[in-house]
């Protein structure tokens, strides 16, 4: 599984479902109250580290992930 984020702290995987979304939280450590409907947001703490784990892109790609998926 792929994690891809933005610099505005949205956050989504590849391959792209609700149920992957959740794996890579767990895998994470980011606690579901960070979810919200089709991506989850970065906590603020811990951005640096996340980012890190991540490719980062544009929030338009983060988009784009969202809407092929469906």
């Amino acid at each position: 599984m792929e994690f891809v984020c933005d610099n505005k702290r949205h956050l989504v995987c590849l391959p792209y479902s609700i149920e992957n979304l959740h794996k890579m939280a767990s895998i994470l450590g980011i606690k579901k109250h960070w979810f919200h409907k089709n991506h989850y947001d970065i906590p603020k703490t811990r951005i640096t580290e996340i980012q890190s784990k991540c490719r980062i892109t544009t929030s338009r790609e983060i988009l784009k992930i969202i809407k092929d998926a469906k």
